[in-house]
């Protein structure tokens, strides 16, 4: 891996892959990792430029250095109760929004109107540079960050909600509450990479893996009225979908 193939430098290199195969299990719990050789030698790197990685893995609490005995991979908890297979309407998605609601806790960041990104105005139908009511929210789970959220709200929609509600309760149930039905859900998964204020919120370098959910809630006229953006650590989150057969419709042609 000679460091002239990437702008990114070579420790951060080095610690994605080693990250990525601690988070993924290619070191389980409790296995030994390569020596500082072995791994100097396999990325063609320098001493200083493995500790630097490897620096970085122990900050994040992925990795136990032991003197005169290696480095181990520390064992981690990989399954929670969201972790299960789902299959959702909109009445599930929305049964296990609440149900993560109950099973975590709340930090407000801010809750405003303010300019919206032009990305959030077009997922909503509304002009360029609307003002929206956003809420920022950090979410816990098991004293952890789990989640870093904007919540996008049409003016209509967010100005009135009780502020002292948002740390305690999930905006859907807030919404739902008001009489603002949800029909329709669009979701979008995305893998990203952690900036600054991600790092600061979630407890993780910059430039770690997180997924971002993208969710757009329409109403009965399938007009959308709210986003969420949730920015999940790929450590702690995952996400898994069943796809059926529904044996009640006309079979089709693939042509």
């Amino acid at each position: 891996m000679p460091d002239t193939v990437s702008p990114t430098p070579l420790y951060h290199r080095i610690y994605v892959v080693l990250r990525e195969r601690l988070v993924g299990g290619v070191y389980p719990g409790g296995s030994r990792l390569p020596s500082e050789a072995e791994l100097q030698e396999s990325f063609n790197a320098s001493r200083v430029t493995v500790r630097k990685a490897m620096e970085m893995l122990e900050h994040e609490g992925l990795i136990r250095r032991r003197r005169g005995k290696g480095t181990y991979a520390v064992e981690r908890t990989t399954s929670s109760s969201f972790a299960r297979t789902h299959v959702f309407d909109v009445r599930e998605l929305l049964n296990y929004l609440s149900a993560v609601g109950l099973a975590t806790s709340l930090r407000l960041i801010s809750s405003e109107m303010t300019l919206a990104p032009a990305r959030i105005c077009k997922m909503l139908g509304t002009p360029p540079q609307q003002s929206l009511h956003c809420t920022i929210r950090v979410r816990h789970l098991d004293g952890e960050p789990y989640s870093w959220s904007l919540a996008w709200l049409l003016p209509e929609i967010g100005r009135d909600i009780d502020r002292s509600l948002l740390s305690t309760t999930s905006l859907i149930d807030i919404i739902q509450q008001r009489g603002h039905a949800i029909h329709h859900v669009e979701q979008i998964l995305t893998a990203t990479l952690a900036d600054d204020e991600l790092s600061r919120h979630l407890h993780i370098p910059v430039g770690a893996p997180v997924m971002r959910v993208t969710r757009v809630f329409c109403g009965a006229d399938r007009r959308p009225f709210y986003v969420a953006e949730i920015y999940y650590r790929a450590d702690r989150y995952e996400y898994r979908v069943m796809l059926s057969r529904d044996h009640s419709r006309e079979p089709f042609e693939i042509t």
